[in-house]
């Protein structure tokens, strides 16, 4: 077979962009981990599984974060007999209803509730008496569950509540449905046959998607929503985003890579220019055209040298399903994805657009900018790409998944989990033997977390109560292991974790060993050899040398990697106390989240300013003014720049500048809002203005009795 000139090419440059199959399999494991670490926090009720480009391994600029979350205490079944199998006082059980008018979707029938169910509230208020039985309204479902994540401007979009994720200011979507450990065999009987049938997936995967189950999700059918059905609001969708996720990670790399390249096609083309509510097409009519592609012809050869045409492939059979209309789901093929969406004009005018651009064949895809120069290059010279080489990432590249890995654990901090002892319990229970280096890696530093907020809330109140309060040993012993676990991060974790030892000195007012452990800290942040990112997306900042860190150990490296610090609401912390007590009231974080450069030259000054060296503490305020007006510094960034600047005018308001602290808190609030603090800079704006009226009218009134003294008036 003759080989396309753009496929080994186009192959090298997708395999650039996207990553190689160890890079993707180690940003899966990132995501698994979390959520493992997530959900076995303490007295958590509700689950939680990233869904998406995320979940897939694709790091796609712009890509919304799609999380699904639901009740670990409900049991949904799909014959009544099952119920038997649970306890009905702890465990609420539902009857999953199959409708074959709507394929596609379910009825969900209360068959009892458990008295100390999460949602038990919502679940009373929004059920639907019918024909004897109570189900499940998912519309009024929809309405009454208002998760309790931290973020902003909670907004509904179909069956999510979309916020924004106030870790990076991604958009997220959270859907909050219901789990089913069953697969719905009878429904899917038709997708059973053909995996007999084209042995695809293999008979691993496919006990393995068998055991996952599948999820409700509370939306109703389009059809029925345009024929205003009485019963809409009765109606759950049958989600198989775990199946489709085990199919995605059985995939070879070359189909990977391909399915990549189409949702590229899609954001960069097909939907360019296009508002969010007149798309047509998304990307699971791709995912489901990559499916029935791989199973229905297991001849073509998936393959490097084959990439052009296995794209061409999937995108002829997508631009066949707008012709005729119909997109049959992968589960369920009487379930038509296409149907009230693709039709009529809508129909004419995507088919137009797609059938140009498959007269265009390989030149449709110099429309995607990043790939438009391999493309016309390749095209205007076709032995180039015949001969290209293949391209091989180095350690290097490794090490940034490692980072941002890491990066994933570190925000568990502004989640709502707790960071205490028993939390500490259960994830050292966790057994790491047959786990992979990296979940090691992402565990031990969740452990790492966990030590340190520990100590620094041991610090402050200790969980004994009445017993300390009466037994100074006992307080001062657990003043000890919180200031030991403290010393174990600093020994064996990051670049950034001795900072928290510095903060536990300071509010215990040994401030001059806070100001050793701050200098070594500083020499460690200046390093060359450092990696700092300051965003999920891109490495930036103090940029490591690639041939120090060759060959090193992955602890090694970990100790040259540099995070932001996070205050939790549980620590206390006096210059803080207002932002985070207003923070706890308000719910929108969990923790505040402020650069380490900044937070390093913060303490410093507090050191020295409470040390009453006023010389030393003008020189870091300086130095730390300096850094903050260096608008080309690599050292900040828009994440934390709200707190940075209201810290620094925390700093000028010490010192009794109250004009330059005044300004500063503007210029606070002129940032994006992150961490949530607008009210408190606007309150700590109201007082410095009082207290400047307070001195101003002390002043004049100073300058009359010294008038009214003077010698010159007491002689008139």
């Amino acid at each position: 077979m003759k080989q396309h000139p753009l496929s080994v090419p186009l192959h090298n440059k997708m395999l650039r962009t996207v990553g190689d199959k160890k890079q993707i399999a180690m940003r899966r494991k990132e995501i698994e981990t979390s959520d493992h670490l997530f959900n076995m926090s303490r007295d958590l009720p509700l689950q939680r599984r990233h869904t998406g480009s995320i979940r897939e391994g694709l790091q796609i600029e712009g890509s919304d974060v799609d999380v699904l979350v639901y009740p670990k205490d409900h049991r949904i079944v799909w014959n009544h007999a099952n119920s038997l199998h649970y306890n009905p006082i702890t465990e609420t059980v539902i009857l999953a209803e199959y409708q074959e008018s709507t394929p596609g979707t379910v009825y969900l029938r209360l068959l009892n509730i458990h008295p100390y169910s999460i949602i038990m509230n919502t679940e009373i208020c929004t059920y639907i008496r019918k024909n004897k039985f109570f189900y499940l309204s998912s519309s009024m479902f929809l309405e009454m569950t208002g998760f309790g994540y931290y973020g902003n401007g909670i907004i509904k979009h179909g069956p999510c509540q979309r916020s924004v994720d106030p870790n990076d200011g991604k958009e997220c979507d959270i859907t909050i449905g219901y789990a089913a450990r069953e697969w719905p065999t009878d429904q899917t009987k038709h997708w059973l046959t053909r995996c007999e049938k084209f042995g695809w997936p293999q008979k691993k995967v496919l006990e393995k998607i068998l055991s996952s189950g599948c999820h409700f999700v509370p939306i109703g059918s389009k059809q029925s929503r345009q024929e205003n059905d009485p019963n809409l609001e009765l109606e759950w969708r049958l989600s198989f985003n775990q199946a489709e996720q085990i199919l995605i990670d059985s995939m070879t790399h070359c189909q990977f890579l391909c399915y990549a390249l189409l949702k590229m096609f899609l954001k960069e083309v097909l939907n360019k220019n296009v508002r969010e509510e007149e798309k047509l097409l998304c990307s699971y009519f791709l995912k489901t055209a990559m499916f029935w592609c791989i199973q229905t012809d297991l001849v073509h050869e998936w393959s490097r040298d084959n990439f052009y045409p296995c794209f061409w492939k999937c995108f002829k059979m997508l631009l066949q399903w707008v012709y005729t209309g119909y997109c049959p789901n992968f589960f369920i093929p009487e379930n038509n994805l296409f149907v009230c969406t693709i039709v009529g004009a809508n129909q004419e005018k995507l088919f137009t657009q797609m059938y140009d651009l498959y007269c265009l064949k390989e030149n449709c895809l110099a429309l995607i900018p990043s790939l438009s120069k391999i493309i016309n290059g390749v095209l205007a010279n076709p032995m180039a790409g015949i001969l290209s080489h293949v391209d091989y990432l180095d350690e290097y590249q490794y090490d940034i998944v490692i980072h941002r890995a890491m990066f994933s654990i570190a925000v568990l901090q502004n989640q709502m989990i707790d960071f205490d002892w028993k939390t500490l319990y259960n994830v050292r229970c966790i057994n790491v033997s047959k786990m992979s280096n990296l979940e090691q890696v992402l565990i031990n530093r969740h452990v790492l977390n966990l030590y340190n907020h520990i100590g620094l809330a041991e610090q402050c109140h200790c969980h004994c109560r009445a017993q300390c309060n009466r037994n100074k040993m006992i307080y001062g012993k657990h003043k000890r292991v919180g200031v030991q676990l403290l010393r174990l991060t600093a020994k064996f974790g990051c670049a950034t974790d001795p900072l928290y030892l510095a903060l536990y000195h300071y509010n215990d007012g040994r401030f001059k060993s806070s100001l050793n452990i701050l200098e070594e800290v500083k020499k460690r942040l200046y390093d060359e050899n450092i990696f700092y990112s300051s965003n999920v997306q891109d490495i930036i900042g103090i940029v490591p040398k690639k041939e120090a860190m060759l060959g090193q150990s992955t602890s090694e490296k970990i100790k040259a990697m540099i995070y932001n610090i996070y205050i939790l609401q549980s620590v206390k912390f006096r210059e803080l106390d207002l932002e985070i007590n207003l923070l706890q009231i308000s719910r929108q974080r969990k923790s505040l989240k402020i650069s380490p450069f900044v937070f390093l030259e913060f303490l410093t000054f507090l050191c020295y300013f409470r040390l009453r060296l006023s010389s030393k503490a003008d020189t870091s305020l300086k130095k730390f003014y300096s850094m903050m007006h260096d608008e080309g510094s690599l050292l900040l960034d828009n994440c934390t720049n709200d707190i940075a600047w209201h810290i620094l005018g925390i700093c000028y308001d010490l010192v009794g500048d109250l004009n330059q602290a005044l300004l500063i808190f503007n210029r606070s609030l002129q940032q994006k809002s992150i961490n949530f603090i607008t009210e408190a800079t606007k309150l700590i704006i109201q007082h410095i203005k009082y207290k400047r009226q307070s001195c101003n009218t002390a002043k004049r009134y100073v300058n009359y009795s010294e008038e009214v003294s003077s010698p010159k008036l007491r002689r008139v």
